[in-house]
Order: C-alpha cells, then sequence, then structure tokens
C-alpha cells in the first residue's frame, strides 16, 4: 500500500539550523523539499531567501573539506587491514587530526613509492629470472674463462629463429654461434655468442630485426656468466623482503589509525551533508524554514522530538497538501504480511504515483489465481508447494529466494485447487489410475466452457481496472477524466451482454437495445474524450480477448501432460515408461512455471493496470545518517 505522506513546515530560530538538520538526519524519516517554500507569501519586510552561511561557518565548512578530502586520500593509499569502528568523538580531535594525517599521508605515500619501485623492480628481476634460467643449460657449455660476448634475446617463433640464425652467420662470416630453449611460460629464447670484434654490428643487426635484447642491472652486467643466475636470485630475495617490510608497515600504519580515521570520515561525511543540507532552508531576518515531507504516522513523533531538544523554540506544523501539490508527494511503498513478497513484481514497474495505487496487493490478490487457472494440476502442484517450502526454509525472511517461494507456495495451492475443480492429476493420470473425476469440467475436453470461463474472467479483470482508474480520477478532482472512464465502463458492459445475447439468445437480454445504448454513449465519449475514444473502448474489447490466453496455454498443457502419460505407456517396460513419461512432465513443468508466470504478469502490466496506474511517482528519499 501507499504511506499517507504528510507536508510539514519546520521553523525556528537561525542559530539553531545546523542543530535542526543533525536531529533530522539522526531520525532519517524526513524529505526536504525546497520547491514547496515558493508558495509560502510572507509580509514584505520578512520576505525568504536563501540561507547564506556566516563566515565561521564558511570557514569550517571548508576546513572540514580539506580534512575530508585529505582523510580520503590516506584511507586509499592503506591495505585496509582493519575494520573495527571504536567510539570517537570528533569533534574535539579534529585539529589533532588534521595535523596528523598529514604526516601520515606523506609517510604513506613515500611506502607505497617505495613498495611500487619495489614491485616493478620484482617483475623485471622474475622475467629475467625465467629468462636465464631457461638459457642456463647452454650457458654450462660455455668456458668459465671464456671472452666471448654473450646476447640474451626473446624471439617470436621459430620461422624467425631460423631467418635470425642465417642472418648472424652471414654477417659474422660463422664467427657466431645460436643456441635456443623454451621458458615456462612457453616464450621461445636465444643466446647468441659470438667475439668482442662482432659485437658492435651484431647488435645493431638485432636492432634493425626488432630482436628484443634482454638487459640486466648494472651491478649484474660484469658478473660471470655462471654467477649471473644466482646474483639474480639473491637480488630478487632483498626485494621480497624489501616489499614484505614495507607491507607490513603499511598494515601497522592501517591498524593503528584507519578505525580513528574511517570513524572521522563518517562524522565529517555527516556534518558536509548538513552544509549542503542548509541550502533546502530559507530565511527571514530572524529564523529559518523547511519544508519537507515525512510519513503522516511519525509527525506527532517528531514534533515530540523537536520540543524535547529545543525546548519549544523549533515548530513543527502538518500542513494541507495542495492539489497542485499532488505530483510532488513522495511516495513510500509497504507491503506487511502476505502481500510483503509481491513486491519482487511489482519493483518490475516504475513507482506510482502519490494519487494513484500501489499495484503489489492487486498482484497479491489475482496473480496466484492466474497461475492455478492456468496450471490446475495436483500433481504439478504437490512439487511446487514441495519446492516453495524448500526456498521458504533455506533463505532468510526477504531474501529473493525466499520471497520467490512464498510466491510459488500461494500460487501451488491454487494450482492444487484448481487441479481438483479440473480432475487432473499429471494429466488424465489421476483419472486412469484413481478414478478422479473433474468436480467442474474436464478442459481437456470442454474447450467452449473453458474459453467462456477466461473471457468472464476477463471482462471482471478490466472493468475492475476502469472502476479503479474512475475513482482515482474522483481523487485527483478530474472529473472529465472520471466520466470518460465511467461511460467506457458502462459502454464496455452493454457490448459484453450484446455478445452474450448474441451467442446466448435470451428473452431478457436482446441484443439490439443494448447496441442502441452503447450507441447513445459513444456521443458522450467522443465529447469528452475526442475522436479516439471509439478505439479505446475497441482496445478494452482486445484487452478482454487477451485473457483467452488463460484457456490457451492451459490446454497445451493438459494436451502435453496426456502425451507424456501416453509415450510413456508405448515404451512396453515400466521403468521406461516412468523414465519417459517423468522427462516430459519435468519439461511441462518447467513450462508450467514460465509460461504461467509471465502471462499473468502481462494480464496485469498491459491489460489490467494501463487502465488505471499512473506510473512515474517520487521515490521518498529522507535524510539519513551514514552507515558507520
Amino acid at each position: 500500500m501507499i504511506i499517507r505522506m504528510a507536508k510539514v513546515e519546520i521553523v525556528g530560530p537561525k542559530q539553531d539550523l545546523l542543530n535542526t538538520l543533525d536531529l533530522l538526519h539522526d531520525r532519517g524519516i524526513f524529505q526536504p523539499d525546497p520547491q514547496l517554500l515558493e508558495r509560502i507569501e510572507l509580509a514584505r519586510e520578512d520576505h525568504l531567501q536563501a540561507l547564506v552561511l556566516d563566515e565561521n561557518n564558511l570557514h569550517e565548512r571548508s576546513f572540514f573539506q580539506g580534512l575530508f578530502e585529505r582523510i580520503t586520500q590516506l584511507l586509499a593509499l592503506l591495505p585496509e587491514a582493519s575494520a573495527d569502528l571504536p567510539p570517537l568523538q570528533p569533534l574535539p580531535v579534529m585539529d589533532l587530526l588534521d595535523e596528523l594525517v598529514d604526516k601520515h599521508l606523506e609517510i604513506a605515500r613515500e611506502m607505497v613509492r617505495q613498495l611500487t619501485d619495489c614491485q616493478n623492480e620484482i617483475d623485471d628481476l622474475q622475467r629475467d629470472l625465467a629468462f636465464w634460467q631457461a638459457l642456463e643449460p647452454l650457458l654450462s657449455d660455455l668456458p668459465e674463462d671464456s671472452n666471448l660476448e654473450i646476447f640474451g634475446v626473446t624471439i617470436r617463433d621459430a620461422r624467425q629463429l631460423q631467418a635470425l640464425e642465417g642472418l648472424l652467420q652471414k654477417l659474422t662470416q660463422g664467427r657466431c654461434h645460436i643456441s635456443s630453449a623454451t621458458t615456462a611460460d612457453g616464450s621461445l629464447v636465444g643466446l647468441i655468442a659470438t667475439d668482442c670484434e662482432t659485437s658492435g654490428p651484431l647488435r645493431q643487426v638485432l636492432t634493425d630485426e626488432r630482436v628484443p635484447e634482454l638487459s640486466l642491472p648494472e651491478e649484474l652486467a660484469d658478473l660471470p656468466l655462471s654467477k649471473r643466475i644466482l646474483a639474480l636470485h639473491d637480488r630478487l630475495d632483498l626485494l621480497l623482503a624489501n616489499a614484505k617490510g614495507l607491507e607490513a608497515e603499511l598494515r601497522d600504519l592501517d591498524v593503528q589509525w584507519r578505525p580513528i580515521y574511517r570513524r572521522a570520515l563518517n562524522w565529517l561525511a555527516e556534518r558536509l551533508t548538513l552544509y549542503r543540507a542548509t541550502a533546502t532552508a530559507y530565511t527571514t531576518r530572524l529564523c529559518f524554514i523547511i519544508q519537507g515531507w515525512m510519513a503522516e504516522n511519525e509527525v506527532s513523533d517528531l514534533h515530540n522530538d523537536l520540543n524535547q531538544a529545543f525546548t519549544g523554540r523549533v515548530v513543527l506544523e502538518q500542513q494541507a497538501i495542495l492539489d497542485e501539490e499532488i505530483e510532488q508527494v513522495p511516495v513510500i511503498l509497504r507491503n506487511p504480511g502476505y502481500f510483503a513478497p509481491f513486491e519482487v513484481f511489482s519493483r518490475l514497474l516504475p513507482l506510482p504515483k502519490y494519487s494513484s495505487y500501489d499495484p503489489t496487493p492487486l498482484i497479491g490478490l489475482f496473480f496466484p489465481v492466474f497461475f492455478g487457472m492456468i496450471l490446475g494440476d495436483i500433481g504439478y502442484g504437490m512439487i511446487l508447494l514441495l519446492i516453495a517450502l524448500f526456498l521458504a526454509k533455506h533463505y532468510q525472511p526477504h531474501h529473493l529466494a525466499s520471497d520467490l517461494g512464498k510466491i510459488l507456495g500461494v500460487a501451488a495451492l491454487y494450482t492444487l485447487f484448481f487441479g481438483v475443480l479440473y480432475g487432473e492429476l499429471f494429466g488424465d493420470l489421476g483419472e486412469t489410475w484413481l478414478g478422479l473425476h473433474p468436480l467442474w469440467f474436464d478442459r481437456g475436453k470442454a474447450v467452449l466452457p473453458m474459453t467462456v470461463f477466461a473471457l468472464t474472467v476477463g471482462v471482471v479483470h478490466v472493468l475492475l481496472g476502469i472502476i479503479l482508474g474512475a475513482l482515482a480520477d474522483l481523487r485527483r478532482h478530474k472529473p472529465r477524466l472520471a466520466l470518460v472512464k465511467f461511460a467506457t465502463l458502462l459502454s464496455t458492459l452493454l457490448l459484453v451482454l450484446a455478445v452474450v445475447g448474441y451467442f446466448y439468445p435470451q428473452s431478457w437480454l436482446k441484443t439490439g437495445p443494448l447496441l442502441i445504448g452503447v450507441g447513445i454513449l459513444m456521443p458522450v465519449l467522443v465529447a469528452a474524450e475526442g475522436l479516439l475514444a471509439p478505439l479505446e473502448l475497441l482496445k478494452t474489447m482486445g484487452n478482454i480477448i487477451s485473457y483467452i490466453r488463460i484457456m490457451a496455454i492451459g490446454f497445451s498443457s493438459v494436451l502435453l501432460a496426456m502425451v507424456a502419460n501416453r509415450l510413456g505407456g508405448m515404451t512396453g517396460d515400466v521403468m521406461a515408461g516412468i523414465l519417459v513419461a517423468g522427462i516430459l512432465h519435468a519439461f511441462n513443468l518447467l513450462l508450467g512455471v514460465f509460461a504461467p508466470t509471465v502471462h499473468s504478469l502481462r494480464l496485469h502490466y498491459v491489460e489490467f493496470f494501463s487502465k488505471f496506474l499512473d506510473l512515474g511517482g517520487r521515490r521518498f528519499d529522507p535524510w539519513q545518517k551514514r552507515s558507520p
């Protein structure tokens, strides 16, 4: 249901504004609306103006904003090793934190810079180590006192290796040797050995051919080949130890200071929000004025809180909602008990306007009925009921799965109910094995009665929607639109009776007079609605005909269940028959959940809600304290 809202005005001395805003934030039940203040009329010398903060407040806001930004930067650098927030009274320590945060920010930035440099060097060394470890078997073949120049290169593929080898042999006239190996990650690397005289031209060839040469750190480049890998390991271990130490220092800083800074940050955010909220207040020479919205049943409690906090200096007054303000009223939807889970479906729609209706109770009333009418099988209903009980039991209340389980449970009960009326238990299996007979009619054979039943439901559902729409227009003081809806209602009813009289002639039900009545109402519709009124009437009749899908989808479900039973019986083997029938029934049950859900919701969203539901409401968004 849509909670009844109240328009309230809060007035008090200017010096109490921030404390008033703080109380409203703490309660979290009030939504300001500065547009309401545009309609207030005061004496000329007491005109309203937007609040301008004094010098002290401006200085305080600037101080808090700067401190907030610096703490945010500091917490972004720390690793978030602590999550506890101890009690803290921020105001007395803001000046102290203002000094500490600069010191901690400088320390954290330096440690993060060192850690980043260390990590980058670790990554480079790990790549170098993987490279030289792959080449280590090739290096072992070289004499330790060799005067050869050694190049390590990365090669794209085997074809480049062959081309490079031929080019180097030609350039050095056979005075170089190239060997290749594969790293752990599958990369192809090469080791080129040559004398010192040809090393310069060879490097130029490698550059021209875009063959990347591996370069070692300067302190390792001059080491003998046999010691390079060992030196790389030592250097890597040292860097890893340094990185671990820096991470530990950052964690210690985070554990010690993050809880304090996070608590202060939350307080600063709330304080800055209060300063921003002053833009919603207007002032006269001596006082402030705030107008906004809240739930009507909470007005009395807030009035008492203001009286207690300010000893009568700040006054709250509930005011009448004007007709031109109806569209501005924010909306709160609250559906306790049975209807609460059905908000899963109503949330798929935009929020209704305050002057309209909450669709949730209507979905809760009609959706399970339509679902049961379509599926209508005792066996399927029992299976769905077990699934619903499992979902409701194994998930916490208000969890999506729990809500869906509750909806499914109600739909399963209606499926059982209509299954008894139709006499269906896994199609015609109940009739074959248990002698089950329908209490009403067999919809697998009585197609016409089921069609009439579905259309009757459509007439009732659509006409109810038109009635709700007319009542909503009357509540919004729009009598012309209400007249159109009542005329459409009567015209639709006369047309339906005329159709019934045509197919089922009765002495008291004459088609001619009914059509004459429609003809008399048509000028009224055209005068009130325009030339589109006849088309709207045809659309309404089309909406009613859409409800025949209840018969069609249910009929297909029955036929598929009967086919499953027939095919299972044709196998000639009990186990094979159970398997075949079970698979087909499982498929039919899957369709029997999906199709009734989709089409039942469509009948609500398109055929039913289009007659009365006015969407596009404004969500209630009160001032609230941030969760710590």
